[in-house]
């Protein structure tokens, strides 16, 4: 059997964490340079991507700036490709400073929730952020909402995006922070034709199940949190990357992209082919 092409592909770019200004420091990396690296790998990719989902802590606090910097690097990029983007906040972010300069609306702190479509596929963006405060939250009304607009499926079925994972973790310090009723969330989603849920957050890669629904915690552009670091302490790594999810007929696979790494070897694509063409050949009929 040959496997099919995806119907659509979905790139994430979760916890960029972009500040003002650049800083290098002790504890830190240069995560406006990283967002320049994963824009340039999105450029790379052929075919071209659906769409881009920025699942939240674009900005490290809320900072003018941040966001407009952001939006400058990012914008000729996707004009340049034609692959739009979505864009939802973290607990790092300020709704309404996201929203006056980075999509150009007025400063209203109400939730960022919003649905987008792509040719036939669903993107449902849903703001888990409780201002002020680290854990996430998703309020009845954003709820209601979701179930409403899940009433009707998509031809090629629903992602939904939101910045904390509905899912529960080992470690203490992000299941201090986690999304508080994401039973609500996963009874909401059930039976319908979600086809996956991304989210970030935890600074670590990871994938679970709710309510049937496949679950992606996609790796940060800022440091990742060690995730077997005894005692439950955090160290945090250097280990940058993006997702992307692959949208086939009957299923969906998440691969994390590592960015910024260290080449050691590598097959051109003429050279590969010839291989690939005789492992199809030896496949069962």
């Amino acid at each position: 059997m040959v496997t099919e092409g995806p119907r659509h592909t979905l790139i994430q770019i979760t916890d960029s964490h972009i500040r003002a200004e650049d800083t290098t420091g002790a504890g830190q990396v240069d995560t406006f340079a990283l967002l320049g690296s994963a824009l340039r790998v999105v450029e790379a990719l052929a075919p071209r991507p659906t769409a881009v989902l920025f699942t939240g802590d674009l900005a490290d606090d809320g900072d003018p700036l941040a966001y407009s910097r952001l939006r400058d690097l990012v914008g000729p990029v996707l004009a340049r490709i034609g692959v739009p983007a979505v864009y939802l906040p973290g607990n790092h972010d300020v709704r309404g400073v996201m929203r006056e300069h980075l999509l150009d609306q007025a400063p209203d702190d109400a939730p960022l929730d919003s649905v987008s479509w792509f040719g036939d596929v669903r993107v449902v963006a849903l703001d888990s952020t409780v201002p002020g405060f680290a854990y996430g939250l998703l309020e009845p009304a954003q709820l209601e909402w979701l179930r409403s607009e899940l009433a009707t499926p998509a031809p090629a079925g629903t992602v939904v995006a939101l910045h904390h994972p509905p899912l529960p973790s080992f470690a203490p310090f992000t299941s201090s922070i986690e999304l508080q009723n994401r039973a609500d969330l996963a009874a909401a989603i059930a039976g319908t034709d979600v086809r996956a849920v991304l989210a970030g957050h935890t600074h670590m890669v990871g994938g679970g199940v709710v309510a049937g629904v496949p679950v992606w915690t996609g790796g940060p552009l800022a440091t990742i949190q060690d995730p077997v670091l005894p005692g439950g302490a955090l160290r945090g790594l250097a280990a940058p990357g993006l997702t992307r999810l692959d949208l086939y007929t009957n299923t969906a696979v998440a691969t994390h992209v590592p960015i910024d790494v260290d080449v050691v070897w590598q097959v051109p694509p003429e050279k590969l082919a010839p291989t690939v063409e005789k492992f199809r050949s030896q496949l069962p009929s």
